[in-house]
């Protein structure tokens, strides 16, 4: 008796280690995460010349953080340009993140700026943002958000195609796919588009994410 009393509560006890491992992240925990991956984030990053927009032009990115607009405690503003730090501006966003206490996940939605030369500022005046001197635009969409888990010693951010439908310029419908991984040593980007129906329109057809090495701070 004393044996299956025992068994019992070892398979309660394995049970109940189960059930936490598998629960949600809520509250400080996602805040501990979140504060973890926005310091990975912060960086200078620079891709392969044949990984750029156009041939033969690598892509430098800066990622800094910044003073949040109101309602919000983190954000980070992120810079692309051809061939350099100095180069011509490919891309410029502001990213915030869902931060209420019974969220079950970390999300990231991405802003456009009005002004793009204002913006380039940030990298060294954190407060442009949550001053009104940079105004952000609208994201593309509200469901166009990134979420983010931890694996080990990596942040993994995916933007799924299923709920990021936008138009494009030529008023198609589009489907945005987004893949980022972090690590101290790199910033690993897929980005796809597909058409309503699953066509694939532009991105790597095998699902190869671009490593781009981070060079600075190292």
């Amino acid at each position: 008796m004393l044996k299956l009393i025992q068994q019992a509560s070892l398979l309660g006890l394995l049970c109940f280690l189960v059930a936490c491992a598998s629960a949600p992240l809520k509250g400080e925990a996602l805040d501990a995460q979140l504060d973890q991956l926005v310091s990975m984030l912060v960086g200078d990053y620079l891709s392969r010349p044949d990984e750029g927009a156009y041939a033969g032009r690598p892509i430098y990115q800066r990622i800094r953080a910044i003073s949040p607009p109101a309602g919000s405690r983190r954000a980070l503003y992120s810079e692309l340009r051809h061939d350099g730090p100095e180069g011509d501006l490919y891309r410029q966003l502001v990213v915030v993140f869902d931060e209420r206490p019974e969220r079950i996940e970390n999300r990231m939605i991405a802003y456009g700026v009005v002004d793009k030369e204002a913006a380039t500022q940030l990298v060294q005046t954190s407060s442009l943002v949550a001053d009104g001197v940079v105004e952000l635009k609208p994201p593309l969409s509200e469901t166009c958000y990134t979420t983010w888990t931890r694996q080990g010693d990596t942040f993994e951010g995916y933007l799924d195609p299923a709920r990021c439908l936008i138009t494009g310029k030529r008023g198609d419908k589009r489907r945005i796919e987004s893949r980022t991984r972090i690590t101290r040593s790199s910033i690993g980007l897929l980005e796809r588009g597909f058409s309503e129906t699953g066509e694939l329109l532009f991105g790597n057809a095998d699902e190869t994410l671009n490593i781009w090495p981070r060079v600075s701070p190292q």
